[in-house]
C-alpha cells in the first residue's frame, strides 16, 4: 500500500466508515478506568488482599527495562 492509500482511512473502511469513526463507548465510564503510571501499584493494588511480597515483585517488574516507571509492562511469549 502506498502512503496515500494508508491516509485515506474512510476510504479503506468503506460503507462502515461513518459508524466506526464516530463511535463513542457508552459501556465503561472513564471514572472506572485505572490509567497506568509510576504509582500504579500503590494507587490500585495496595488495597487488595495481595501479600506485600507479591506487590513488591510486581512493582519490580514495572520498574525494569525500557518501559520502567511508565506503568506499562510488556511480557513477550518465549518458545
Amino acid at each position: 500500500m502506498t502512503e496515500e492509500t494508508m491516509t485515506d482511512i474512510a476510504g479503506l473502511l468503506g460503507g462502515e466508515a461513518e459508524d466506526l469513526l464516530s463511535h463513542r463507548c457508552e459501556g465503561v465510564g472513564k471514572e472506572l478506568l485505572h490509567l497506568p503510571g509510576s504509582d500504579y501499584v500503590d494507587r490500585v493494588l495496595a488495597e487488595s488482599d495481595r501479600k506485600p511480597g507479591v506487590l513488591r515483585h510486581f512493582q519490580a517488574l514495572l520498574d525494569h527495562g525500557r518501559l520502567a516507571g511508565t506503568g506499562y509492562l510488556s511480557i513477550l511469549p518465549v518458545d
